[in-house]
């Protein structure tokens, strides 16, 4: 027996020399990598403007437009559509299906790593799901707010046309203009709204596109949606603490990190591993070398390793739920934040419109001209818009304290898939029957389940 290890011991040098197991690849040492020169010639900046007026007397391509007929789509579908279609969730599910598969016909071991993954797994699909609810909630409500928008932009061309028209004829019959009515500052101001008209046409598609891939329908940049949303804010106040609570119960990474903090074991210290690297990349990578010899020298050293990852899974634990609870809080007040912005925009729509009555009904005793008249309409006009992103600020704001929360697929009848959670009683669970130091006594052990 021992002649087995000094013939293999004194072979493995010859192996190199025989034909065929050399390395040519590595005869010349490292390749050199490509290396461009920096070569830039110097020369004076021009002292004239550009020239970038140009003339382009054909068609342009037009961008695609919604014709009198929409595909109505209502907040809850979106939402319950996304969680279900969500593709990435469903590879992680048959992911977990997979291992469910494995764990029914392997060892002991195995079965527990991998009923740790099965879980982890379910709890990952479910964050996707609730996700993707998320995003397509943004695009929807986003969505519903250019269209409402759209038509205060159009009133407002319209206005602005009217506008010049007047200033054109005024001009034509050898008229004076009234004081701060320029025919240039109009049009200026109808250009900048042409170009946010075809931002939104842009837009548009853009959303609509988005929501179809979203909520799982054919791609189509002619087919339209159209939001069905109550524009009517919602003011109540929102209960911090509240939302704090019923958030950590449900959000999904707390309760992986709950769950492998409660059934780690030293056999599935590789789960841990894993898991750990989210907190840091360079936790968990440190590793017991394998081999007999490294298991021998190493054998007491190796043990400490349990302990060392429970307390890195609760350090891990605790540092995830501060930022939980940040992230929902913050969340809640920007709720608070935006409906103190509504009240703030409902109050200047309601003071411009009041004082175009006001200049409507003087206007023969103030002598107010059409162009006031015309102006005041369209500050009423951009207050309403300015409104409707505001409420859709709100709605945005909603969503995004449901998404930390981890409530969006919840809502849509989604929840994980736990078999590992009803009991914590892993290592990590046991270490208060450990000792505390190496000359005092043991604690009472606490039981760890009910």
């Amino acid at each position: 027996m021992i002649l087995r290890p000094i013939a293999i011991v004194l072979l493995l040098p010859l192996g190199g020399l025989l034909p065929g197991c050399a390395c040519p690849s590595a005869k010349c040492g490292v390749p050199g990598s490509p290396c461009a020169p920096c070569l830039a010639e110097l020369a004076e900046g021009e002292a004239t403007p550009p020239e970038v007026l140009v003339s382009y007397k054909g068609d342009l391509l037009t961008l695609p437009a919604p014709t009198e007929i929409y595909h109505l789509l209502d907040a809850a579908t979106c939402q319950c559509n996304a969680a279900t279609n969500a593709s990435v969730a469903n590879i992680v599910e048959l992911e977990r299906h997979w291992a469910k598969i494995v764990i029914e016909c392997d060892s002991k071991n195995v079965k527990a790593n991998l009923c740790l993954d099965r879980d982890l797994l379910s709890l990952h699909a479910y964050d996707l799901r609730n996700t993707a609810a998320a995003s397509a909630l943004k695009a929807y409500y986003q969505l519903a707010g250019l269209e409402a928008q759209k038509h205060y932009l159009n009133s407002g061309r319209e206005e602005l046309r009217k506008t010049l028209s007047r200033i054109e004829k005024v001009i034509a019959e050898g008229l004076t203009l009234p004081q701060d009515i320029e025919h240039s500052a109009v049009a200026s101001k109808l250009s900048q709204l042409e170009d946010q008209a075809l931002q939104l046409e842009f837009l548009r598609i853009q959303l609509n596109g988005q929501l179809q891939t979203l909520i799982g329908c054919p791609l189509d940049e002619y087919s339209f949606f159209w939001p069905q949303v109550d524009w009517k804010a919602d003011l109540r106040p929102v209960d911090i603490e509240l939302e704090v609570a019923s958030g950590l119960d449900t959000r999904s990474d707390l309760q992986g990190l709950s769950l492998v903090l409660c059934k780690f074991r030293k056999h599935t210290l590789s789960v841990a591993r894993g898991v750990l690297k989210f907190a840091d990349s360079t936790v968990g990578t440190v590793e017991p070398q394998d081999g007999w010899i490294h298991v021998a020298r190493c054998f007491r050293c190796n043990e400490k390793e349990v302990p060392i990852r429970c307390r890195q899974l609760a350090l891990f634990y605790k540092h995830s739920k501060q930022g939980a609870t940040a992230e929902i809080k913050s969340a809640a007040y920007k709720i608070g934040l935006q409906q103190q912005k509504i009240v703030v925009a409902q109050g200047d729509v309601e003071q411009l419109e009041k004082r175009l009555a006001e200049m409507s009904a003087k206007r023969d005793l103030e002598d107010v001209s059409i162009f006031e008249l015309s102006e005041m309409r369209g500050r009423i006009y951009e207050a309403e818009a300015d409104l409707i992103r505001q409420t859709v600020a709100l709605y945005v704001a909603r969503i995004e304290l449901k998404e930390a929360q981890d409530m969006l697929a919840l809502e849509c009848g989604f929840s994980p898939q736990l078999c590992c959670e009803s009991c914590c009683d892993g290592d990590c669970c046991q270490a208060a029957c450990e000792p505390c130091s190496c000359k005092t006594s043991k604690k009472p052990c606490q039981p760890c389940c009910p």
